[in-house]
């Protein structure tokens, strides 16, 4: 008997967030702030990628996988964007594909102010 595959959900760029605080924007906010804004992509070094920054929360092994899978499926070609303060808004599964393909860039924008709030969330407690 076969034994069963192991399968992950499906996860879309509209269901990606950027969080700082409170707030929180949906990823496609993010990329029509980029265009209306007018950013041009520059070249952001990952030798200057701090990987000390929490990109994503990783419980447990599933966490973990399912991360692998979406970093692996992760266009790195596509530019990331960076908040108004240069943190990285979204991105971070294709500065890991970039590191571990061995890249030394990849593509970035930066916002230069930051589009309305899409929502509000309680503040996550740090311990």
């Amino acid at each position: 008997m076969k034994a069963p595959k192991v399968e992950f959900e499906h996860f879309s760029f509209e269901e990606s967030r950027y969080k700082r605080g409170k707030n929180v924007w949906f990823a496609t906010t993010l990329l029509r702030a980029v265009k209306d804004q007018g950013c041009t992509a520059f070249e952001y070094p990952l030798a200057g990628f701090d990987l000390l920054q929490k990109g994503f929360r990783l419980d447990n092994t599933d966490d973990f996988c399912w991360h692998v899978k979406r970093m692996l499926g992760a266009d790195y070609k596509i530019p990331i964007i960076l908040d108004d303060y240069g943190q990285v808004a979204d991105g971070f599964h294709r500065i890991c594909h970039a590191i571990v393909d061995g890249e030394t860039h990849v593509m970035a924008y930066r916002l230069r102010t930051m589009p309305p709030v899409d929502m509000e969330e309680a503040e996550e407690e740090t311990t």
